[in-house]
């Protein structure tokens, strides 16, 4: 029996909220646990969940490739594996809240060329969906014709899922990125409170003038993919998963302290 709606509301946990990237293979469990419980004391029960490898993924691919092929097939193994290790940790966590996730492995689901999607199995995001569950899918290692693996973001596997899901017939209300800032900062690192695609290319200029790497590279990644899915209506709120229930706060459509990426 279908059961589940249509209207659905995705949520992303950024590795860097859910884990330490100072230290590698470090999960800030306390923080997945808190979230957890935000996303249960919502009511919310027609989502799809997404989350960061964070110093699981990222460290492993660092030694071993991965983005663009991979050094070595124990290497890949090992990539693979952390990312895995990291969702089971954040499996373990909404199961204790009560949450009836079920996760869905991207390397399983995706087929890349050139680093761009091939072909997919998303029938199983529908299906569970239908079932009345909560997919959880991940940062993960993917095959690639052209390259033999790449590396697919939590953001942009939700991107893809997003597009499936439309042509679906379902509704996604917006999508929630939570990370450890209010939001994208400026200049004088003030929140800015709106992104569109008729200030991004002056704001991004910040982007490219920070000298730290893994901040760089993942704010923007983060920007462009919601503004790529901006095009088609669905609007991101990125928000700050230090701050207790404000998560919960998003969920619910009450006010917080973040950044919305949106067509305007």
């Amino acid at each position: 029996m279908k059961i589940s709606s249509k209207n659905i509301t995705l949520i992303k946990l950024g590795g860097s909220i859910i884990t330490d990237k100072d230290i590698p293979y470090k999960a800030k469990v306390n923080v997945i646990k808190r979230l957890a419980k935000e996303i249960k004391n919502s009511g919310l029960t027609s989502l799809i969940l997404a989350h960061g490898s964070g110093s699981f993924g990222h460290t492993s691919a660092q030694k071993y490739g991965g983005k663009k092929g991979y050094k070595s097939k124990l290497g890949i193994a090992k990539v693979a594996r952390d990312a895995m290790e990291i969702n089971r940790i954040v499996m373990d966590n909404l199961i204790e809240e009560g949450l009836p996730v079920v996760s869905l492995r991207p390397m399983s689901m995706m087929m890349a060329n050139a680093g761009k999607l091939k072909n997919n199995l998303f029938e199983v995001v529908d299906e569970t969906l239908s079932q009345g569950l909560i997919p959880v899918v991940y940062g993960d290692v993917i095959w690639d014709k052209k390259w033999k693996s790449t590396i697919y973001s939590g953001e942009t596997t939700l991107n893809e899922i997003s597009l499936y899901l439309l042509e679906k017939g379902y509704k996604i209300n917006k999508i929630i990125q939570v990370g450890k800032t209010n939001g994208v900062y400026d200049f004088k690192n003030k929140t800015l409170s709106l992104i569109s695609k008729k200030n991004w290319n002056e704001i991004k200029k910040y982007f490219f003038k920070n000298k730290r790497a893994d901040v760089t590279g993942g704010m923007q990644h983060k920007i462009e993919i919601a503004l790529n899915i901006a095009k088609i209506g669905i609007s991101t709120l990125l928000i700050n998963g230090n701050k207790t229930n404000e998560l919960l706060n998003a969920i619910l459509g009450k006010t917080v302290k973040g950044t919305i990426i949106k067509i305007c």
